[in-house]
């Protein structure tokens, strides 16, 4: 579990890397910026899930989890994530940012149609790096469940979830202290870096995984008939549905986080990273601390709907234009944190109550196909309303961005609810411990 955590955990270090870097990024290039516009930096934000939703990648993943097996789509997925970044970094250290290229579409309008070629080819990279990292997620969940279910199955995705909250929580924190001293693309290497150790960890699993014969994979793998069942679980869609809604609420916010700080607050970008980093350290202790709760006690479907319920809270008082002291930031990301614990550590250990474990590579390769979609068109879209309401001067209203995160985060509520709801009528097992009694064993 450690070694696939850590190799998740790499992943997470390069997604966040360069989100507390985004008032650098702006800044021109007379000051150490790359003169990226908001809605650039969005468009890159975004690009993230870009092959993951056109060219169904996350799908053909998890068909070829549930059909090749752990061993195999876990190293494919951790050299996606290698060599993406690897292109990322390039982009950053060998591209000018004065050159330009027209893009051919503008989807609606959130892609810039006069593009840096700097910034297409950085979300080429991360575009790459977000295949290889979702897949690796799928991976990692059905290694925890073959080992854990029936166990303390909760417990161990959250601290899954703990050691890749470590590794946000460490970019967002130290990225901007290594820019700083070293420069931009320097952040981005050593994230490379450290995914180059994850990469080669997974092959130490692999080897482990193969001595010990766990592998298992069935063999009478039928796509047809694992989304013919996955077509009719309203769990398993409502778990999607809200999955989508949440980290869209957050996972997003993050990559502005530093940048509301700074516009709201008059905070300086160091010290805003360091106050938005509380939001992933928190989580490290008290997302296996509620797994522990969700595996001994239960009530998966009111941890969700309770955190659910924090991010809306959280959200709209960001938004509301008082209470601009800096103590009060710090406190509504603790806050926040304690909801991106309670969320993912029920939601992720409630799949495999709604799905068996031979259709868990495609079930998850679903989820995240469906929660892709949210973390493309979510920064594209706060992107550009940043550049509405920026002034000539570079100050930021940060109101019209955190309302429209607020709506997303109430939707997640909604759905949260009628999950609730739903399990009560269904009984899927939600708000049932996780841990067999030895009677049923």
């Amino acid at each position: 579990m450690v070694i696939v955590s850590f190799a998740m955990m790499t992943g997470y270090v390069f997604w966040d890397i360069v989100s507390p870097l985004s008032t650098t990024l702006k800044a021109p290039l007379d000051e150490g910026g790359m003169a990226w516009t908001a809605a650039e930096y969005g468009f890159y934000a975004g690009s993230y899930s870009i092959f993951n939703i056109f060219l169904l990648m996350l799908f053909f993943g998890g068909v070829i989890l549930d059909k090749c097996g752990i061993r195999f789509t876990g190293i494919l997925a951790t050299g996606m994530m290698l060599g993406g970044a690897a292109v990322n970094w390039l982009a950053l250290s060998h591209i000018v940012p004065t050159t330009y290229v027209e893009m051919p579409f503008t989807f609606f309008g959130l892609i810039p149609e006069h593009l840096k070629t700097q910034v297409l080819v950085s979300a080429m990279g991360f575009g790459l790096f977000g295949v290889g990292c979702d897949i690796t997620g799928i991976t990692v969940s059905k290694v925890i469940t073959k080992w854990f279910t029936g166990h303390e199955l909760a417990s161990a995705m959250g601290l899954q979830v703990a050691m890749a909250r470590l590794g946000t929580a460490s970019a967002i924190s130290l990225s901007p202290l290594i820019a700083q001293n070293y420069g931009l693309s320097a952040s981005l290497l050593v994230g490379a870096l450290l995914l180059l150790a994850g990469f080669l960890m997974f092959i130490v699993y692999t080897l482990m995984d193969k001595s010990e014969k766990t592998e298992g994979e069935k063999k009478d793998f039928s796509l047809t008939k694992n989304l013919s069942r996955l077509a009719t679980n309203k769990g398993y869609w409502l778990i999607a549905l809200l999955c989508v809604l949440f980290y869209t609420s957050i996972r997003p916010f993050l990559k502005f986080a530093t940048d509301v700080l700074v516009n709201k607050y008059g905070i300086d970008p160091v010290t805003a990273a360091w106050i938005v980093s509380l939001l992933p350290y928190g989580t490290i202790v008290l997302t296996p601390l509620f797994g522990s709760v969700y595996d001994r006690i239960g009530r998966g479907a009111t941890l969700m709907l309770v955190g659910c319920a924090l991010v809306f809270v959280c959200h709209v008082v960001l938004a509301l234009p008082m209470a601009n002291a800096t103590w009060f930031a710090t406190a509504v990301m603790v806050l926040l944190g304690v909801a991106f614990s309670l969320v993912p550590s029920a939601m992720w250990p409630s799949v495999p109550k709604l799905v068996p474990i031979e259709q868990l590579g495609t079930a998850y390769s679903i989820i995240y196909f469906i929660q892709n979609i949210g973390l493309m068109l979510a920064p594209m879209y706060i992107g550009n309303i940043i550049d509405d309401y920026t002034s000539p001067d570079g100050h930021v209203d940060v109101t019209v961005p955190m309302s429209v995160f607020a709506l997303f985060a109430l939707a997640s509520v909604a759905v949260a609810a009628l999950l609730l709801y739903v399990d009560r009528r269904e009984d899927y097992g939600l708000e049932k411990s996780n841990i067999k009694s030895e009677k049923g064993k």
